[in-house]
């Protein structure tokens, strides 16, 4: 149901289970790290959160219009909800670590 956050505990739960594994070698962990970057990682995560609202939003004119169902538009409604509530989780965090960052002493 909610394909973006299942990929995401994914990815992190393999990124955690590498990180973990004491037996993997430094030269692998930066041939994994060259693939994918971090910005890569949020930009993906951004583009699959406005996918979700954009497919909300067309859903929503689709039920108005008779082409959908009313449990298709709620069920895409609740998914762009829950997409929404997730960014907002995320914005706030970072806003929390910016501000940890900004009151340490120098």
């Amino acid at each position: 149901m909610i394909e973006p956050i299942s990929a995401l505990s994914a990815s992190l739960a393999s990124e955690t289970k590498k990180i973990a594994d004491p037996s993997e070698t430094l030269a692998t962990m930066d041939a994994g790290a060259a693939g994918a970057s971090f910005t890569d990682f949020v930009s993906n995560i951004g583009a699959s959160f406005v996918d979700n609202l954009k497919a909300a939003e067309t859903k929503s004119m689709d039920g108005m219009l008779g082409k959908a169902s009313v449990r298709e538009v709620v069920e895409t409604v609740m998914t762009a909800d829950q997409t929404l509530q997730t960014a907002m989780a995320f914005r706030d965090k970072v806003v929390s670590a910016y501000l940890d960052i900004v009151k340490m002493n120098i």
